[in-house]
């Protein structure tokens, strides 16, 4: 059965004319012809996730020198913080995760 965006269930695909029997038996087809078709190679995606986890982990997760810059900058007094940039980045990141949890 097929649910379209609203969450309310759509009614069967069948027309009045078809009887289930003949239902099931297109379905039978159906399934051997997209069965014979379908596969997927996971040895394929499975090496390149381990090339991505290794490429990943060889990645410091600091940048040393961005830090070194930020460090320097407050030092020299060039560094602003501007606060309503980070109210406002704050309150979307709260706005984000309520939403993910309704």
């Amino acid at each position: 059965m097929k649910i379209d965006n609203t969450g309310k269930p759509l009614g069967t695909t069948l027309s009045r004319a078809e009887s289930p029997s003949a239902a099931k038996s297109a379905a039978r087809g159906a399934d051997t012809s997209t069965a014979s078709s379908d596969s997927v190679d996971v040895n394929t995606f499975s090496a390149r996730l381990q090339s991505l986890t290794s490429t990943l982990a060889n990645q410091p997760v600091v940048d040393d020198a961005k830090v070194a810059e930020i460090r320097q900058a407050i030092s020299e007094g060039r560094f602003t913080v501007h606060p309503e940039a980070i109210a406002d980045q704050l309150v979307k990141n709260v706005k984000d995760l309520l939403s993910k949890k309704s």
